[in-house]
């Protein structure tokens, strides 16, 4: 259970201090509320618990006669931070679900919500829980590992300086560091660096955006799915929360900025995990390059023109690298649509848990859409033994489909993807027999998409 902040009426800035008067003001103007005349409290506290049961059972009339629309119409007639506190926990109580209009009356309160309990969380804000013994574990750094933390930043601080230099002169040695992981500290700047975003920045474009209206359809959606982003983030998981008030906005701008891609599911986890590194203009702005420039765009545009051919790549890749794998899943007709659709829309992002998901955002801005490929390889070949011990049946074979990405230990993750021998040519090579045979119902691979 959370229990509820009271409101904070005060700030350092002169223009919160103006508009929380303003609220204070409407107040009185709006209720019969009476001051004594002794202070500036309000009347007595068994009085004022009256007035507030009074209040409570018109607004569960309203709320019964007429939904909860009139009861939030009714909020804001009568704008008091009391009021409108009072509405949002009755909102979340009852697990509706957050409207626009709830989201900027909660920017208005600076609405918040707190655990009733201490919640220690990991270096991304999610909860770290040892499932064995239910006990928060907390990271660990020996003096050691932070010597080499430091001396890993102050190599990156001195490539970036030099980038052109080493894109040009030193790949091996950029691509060898990135796969290692990019220092966290740098890993914001660095990110968008490498999606080159500085190309797509427009002067007041976001702010603009900010302020154009979106239809009622894609907003609905995109509020849907604001609970079941990163639930287990300490940014994500409040309702009405700063976190979800930013991802709204990251998605609603992006939905309105590229009208053709709209908004699709699974934007939300991706555009999340920058917002974790960076603010909501520079999310927006990756997010695009991503979509532009990443082989996102085909995927994602309506219908999913591009989903198809991934799969086809992905299946002979499965036949070339990993046979035993790709027997077993053919055999018990289990088709990359069943398990890799989130693999491709979503980066990974959906299900891999954040230490192992941002290692490869590292070498996926660098290096493209094609370790996206040896990734989805490596998940499959860490499990060969596992589908090749299992009984026949697709119940048995789904069971461990399901637990592809649990449990991932990251440096065999890594190694595993890197040792396999894929070049470009293998995946041009498939993506241009897709074209050929994506209406041939005989081809093998075609028959499992």
């Amino acid at each position: 259970m959370c229990k509820i902040n009271e409101v904070n009426h005060s700030s350092s800035e002169d223009e919160d201090k103006e508009g929380k008067n303003k609220i204070i003001n409407n107040a009185s103007k709006n209720t019969n509320k009476c001051y004594s005349d002794s202070s500036d409290s309000y009347i007595s506290d068994e009085d004022n618990k009256e007035n507030i049961k009074d209040e409570k059972k018109t607004n569960e009339e309203k709320i019964n006669e007429n939904g909860y629309k009139d009861q939030i119409e009714d909020i804001e007639i009568s704008f008091t931070p009391h009021t409108i506190e009072r509405g949002l926990i009755e909102s979340i109580q009852r697990k509706e679900n957050v409207s626009k209009k709830n989201l900027n009356l909660a920017e208005k309160i600076d609405f918040k919500k707190n655990p009733d309990k201490i919640i220690d969380t990991d270096e991304f804000g999610f909860l770290k829980i040892n499932k064995e013994t239910d006990d928060i574990k907390k990271p660990q750094y020996s003096h050691k590992d932070l010597l080499t933390i430091n001396a890993r930043t102050e190599k990156w601080k001195y490539m970036i300086d030099h980038l052109e230099e080493y894109k040009l002169k030193k790949k091996k040695k950029l691509k060898k560091r990135t796969r290692k992981g990019i220092p966290d500290s740098l890993r914001s700047y660095i990110w968008q660096l490498f999606a080159g975003i500085d190309k797509y920045v427009q002067k007041d474009l976001f702010e603009n955006l900010d302020k154009e209206k979106l239809d009622q359809e894609t907003e609905i959606t995109i509020i849907k799915d604001l609970d079941r982003t990163f639930p287990k983030c300490q940014m994500f998981r409040d309702k009405y929360g700063i976190g979800q008030r930013k991802l709204f906005k990251v998605l609603s701008n992006y939905s309105k900025y590229n009208k053709e891609i709209g908004y699709v599911q699974g934007m939300g986890y991706i555009a999340a995990l920058f917002l974790i590194y960076m603010d909501e203009r520079s999310s927006f702005y990756l997010l695009h390059s991503i979509i532009k420039n990443y082989e996102l765009e085909s995927i994602i545009l309506p219908g999913f023109p591009g989903l198809k051919k991934k799969f086809y790549v992905l299946l002979n890749l499965e036949k070339k690298f990993v046979p035993k794998v790709y027997e077993i899943l053919k055999r018990d007709e289990i088709f990359p649509s069943l398990y890799a659709s989130e693999w491709f829309i979503c980066l990974f992002s959906k299900d891999l848990k954040p230490s192992v998901l941002v290692r490869i955002f590292d070498t996926f801005l660098y290096e493209g859409y094609k370790v996206i490929y040896r990734f989805a390889l490596a998940f499959l070949k860490m499990k060969e033994n596992e589908f090749i011990r299992c009984k026949p049946g697709v119940m048995f074979t789904m069971d461990i489909v399901k637990e592809l990405l649990c449990d991932i230990d990251v440096d065999i993750l890594f190694k595993t993807a890197f040792n396999f021998h894929l070049s470009k040519k293998h995946i041009v090579k498939y993506e241009k027999e897709y074209e050929e045979n994506k209406d041939n119902e005989n081809n093998e691979f075609i028959k499992q998409l």
